[in-house]
């Protein structure tokens, strides 16, 4: 956890310029804000762009992240809304092993692979125990993740670095490169985030930020849901259609079992 930690409280900032947050993503989550009425919770909330898009759709939303750097930059943005949009929103530093809250919610989302930040067992289910906690017997529990394709993590002769970026805060110019790969026994990903910053007065650093994260197919996603006491039913690329074994995103959608 603390590699993936120095991630993303040095350059989290960058997430959505890379991972641009879709209209179809948006409207899949205010969608069941809209039907389970809120509030709302998410999980490993990141810049907040998310929660801002559901306060926006008049929802009460708190949200969790345990890097420094994601909570400042979402507490960045939450600065920059409306009044009436910024007192719906309530930001914590809680681990989404194990948090606490004196109220139960309609909506929890754990959205964009972030429950693989989740590297064991344990950690999963301490994660889903404290969920099945706070969820509000009707409410609903989404999961999303990229569907593993090891055909992505294929041998590559040359990682190149990625286009230019300025940083929001320094205006230093930061580029980034990938390396990614399989572990032997075929259950982990794990790479290196490697990150060039130079300055105005042309030197340079390279930060790495090595990180790994467990291989998931939909069957320990159900078999993990159901130990937690959820039922669950899997849809693919944020539409109600049922999973066809082939579409990249996974959505799950969770709710406590009689």
């Amino acid at each position: 956890m603390e590699n993936d930690l120095k991630r993303y409280d040095l350059y989290g900032w960058d997430y959505e310029l890379i991972n641009p947050l879709r209209e179809k993503e948006i409207t899949w989550y205010v969608r069941f804000a809209r039907m389970t009425r809120g509030p709302v919770l998410e999980l490993a909330c990141g810049t907040g762009r998310l929660i801002e898009e559901v306060a926006r759709a008049g929802f009460q939303v708190d949200g969790i992240d345990l890097a420094r750097g994601m909570l400042e930059a979402a507490n960045c943005r939450m600065s920059q809304l409306s009044t009436e949009t910024r007192s719906l929103i309530q930001l914590h530093g809680f681990d989404m092993q194990n948090f606490c809250f004196d109220k139960e919610f309609g909506l929890i989302i754990l959205a964009d692979n972030s429950f693989r930040e989740l590297k064991t067992c344990t950690e999963q289910i301490s994660c889903l125990q404290c969920v099945h906690k706070h969820l509000r017997f009707d409410g609903r529990f989404l999961v999303t993740e990229r569907r593993f394709d090891p055909e992505r993590f294929a041998p590559r002769d040359h990682v190149t670095w990625s286009s230019p970026i300025t940083h929001p805060v320094t205006n230093d110019v930061v580029q980034r490169k990938v390396v990614v790969e399989l572990s032997e026994d075929g259950k982990w990903i794990r790479g290196s985030m490697v990150y060039r910053t130079q300055f105005d007065d042309q030197t340079e650093t390279l930060d790495e930020c090595p990180f790994e994260a467990p291989i998931l197919h939909v069957e320990d996603y159900l078999s993990l849901f159901s130990h937690a006491g959820f039922e669950t039913s899997v849809f693919i690329d944020y539409e109600e259609i049922e999973d066809d074994g082939k579409g990249p995103i996974l959505c799950f959608v969770c709710k406590r079992c009689a």
